[in-house]
């Protein structure tokens, strides 16, 4: 299939899909007439890719798994550990952020007790 069938098929950019092949995330067979040609089990991949960049995963992550996947050698197990890790990622970043707003307000609340002196 073509670089805008798999596009079509998988809701993912041509752009990206060039960039993921370019990376060597995904590969094609090229035709005599230049056009990429993709396996329809490309597909597959190209969904597991989106769907982790999705939820946040590096693509040195993917890199990781991505072959794992391709292979089945990649467990439902595995994933769900590696999607709890990206959970626990996020809810630190919500605890750094709700601290820093609780700061922010804080500040707030200082400039707005100080006496203001006329002008």
């Amino acid at each position: 299939m073509r670089i805008s069938e798999l596009s079509a098929k998988t809701h993912v950019s041509v752009h990206r899909l060039r960039r993921y092949e370019a990376l060597g995330l995904i590969a094609s067979q090229r035709q005599p007439n230049g056009y990429r040609d993709y396996d329809a089990k490309i597909v597959r991949h190209v969904i597991f890719i989106a769907m982790s960049r999705e939820m946040g995963f590096s693509l040195a992550q993917l890199a990781e798994y991505l072959p794992r996947f391709k292979t089945g050698q990649l467990t439902s197990e595995e994933m769900i550990q590696a999607i709890r890790q990206r959970v626990a990622e996020v809810d630190q970043a919500i605890a750094a952020q709700k601290a820093l707003r609780k700061m922010l307000l804080n500040h707030i609340d200082w400039f707005q007790s100080k006496p203001r002196k006329p002008r």
